[in-house]
């Protein structure tokens, strides 16, 4: 049997595939298979139909091969999803945690406004003012904060 090799190689800039193509062709050349029938004229038959065996033998492997690497496609697809999915879940999560503590830093803020402007009604004006300013002091810095940590 006749052998030929082929070589070829691909990649993607990430990835690179080698792999090498061995073809054997399942048939002597016409030549031999004359010769063949002189000797015996049965045995052409016989060749012919053990290379039909063999041919439909190798289109099932190569189906087989084709298949695992298409299921192993699949799941790889299948697991990129999930973590994206994933992902964007943890985000959705972390962005109600943001939100909340927001709402509570704002509420906090408006109570010590509320405290404070308590504090001066009632004659204590220089408490009141350093409470309200502090607190305004407080809100600013977490905001900002919350800004700085959002564009990382």
């Amino acid at each position: 049997m006749e052998k030929h090799l082929e070589g070829r190689a691909k990649t993607d800039g990430e990835q690179a595939e080698f792999g090498i193509a061995v073809q054997e062709f399942l048939l002597p050349p016409p030549d031999d298979l004359a010769k063949f029938k002189e000797i015996d004229a049965s045995i052409v038959a016989w060749i012919m139909q053990h290379a039909t065996k063999e041919q439909d033998s190798r289109i099932e492997l190569d189906r087989k091969e084709l298949d695992s690497r298409i299921e192993l496609d699949r799941k790889g697809l299948e697991a990129d999803i999930k973590f994206d999915s994933d992902r964007i879940e943890l985000a959705k999560e972390e962005n109600g945690i943001v939100k909340a503590s927001l709402w509570l830093a704002f509420s906090v803020v408006v109570l010590f406004i509320i405290l404070s402007g308590v504090l001066i009604f009632l004659g204590m004006e220089i408490a009141g003012t350093v409470f309200g300013g502090a607190a305004l002091i407080l809100c600013v810095q977490a905001f900002l904060k919350f800004g700085r940590n959002q564009k990382q």
